[in-house]
């Protein structure tokens, strides 16, 4: 009987955690080559701190049914690799005001000269108000990070 209430304990908190944030999308937390469209909404280019060959932006990516994905766009317009880490956090609202919230990082991975590489956070499911906020690092110092500005929609 114990062991029967933990196991529904635990199913009970699996089940309850996906009320509060959304499933994983195919290339969430993961540097993936990136080509945007009319279903991506981007702030501009940003240089980071430390060089401005290394430009980023944030994206919101939504499609038909208000599903929508946060993005760190990361290019490098320079000679030299940069070896870059991104987080991406997102905060969606439902049509009924419920938060919906995700998080998500990708490692440090070298980004070659003439290269543009997204880093994608975790799918927010049904929203109608979101806001995203990034962060990149570069050349392996957490005293490196660049924080976006956040992109807002909806």
């Amino acid at each position: 009987m114990k062991r029967a209430l933990k196991m529904f304990g635990i199913a009970a908190a699996v089940a309850g955690a996906g009320v509060f944030t959304a499933g994983p999308a195919a290339a969430a937390g993961t540097w993936q080559t990136v080509s945007t469209n009319s279903n991506w909404d981007c702030d501009d280019y940003v240089p980071h701190r430390l060089s401005n060959n290394i430009k980023f932006k944030t994206c919101v990516v939504r499609n038909a049914n208000n599903d929508a994905q946060g993005v760190l766009v990361v290019q490098n317009s320079g000679t030299k690799v940069a070896n870059i880490r991104g987080e991406v956090s997102v905060y969606g609202y439902t049509p009924g005001g419920v938060l919906r919230q995700s998080y998500g990082t990708c490692r440090f991975e070298d980004l070659l000269p003439g290269q543009t590489r997204g880093c994608f956070g975790y799918t927010v499911d049904s929203t109608v108000h979101l806001e995203v906020d990034t962060a990149l690092w570069m050349n392996g110092s957490d005293s490196n990070v660049h924080l976006s500005q956040g992109r807002h929609d909806g």
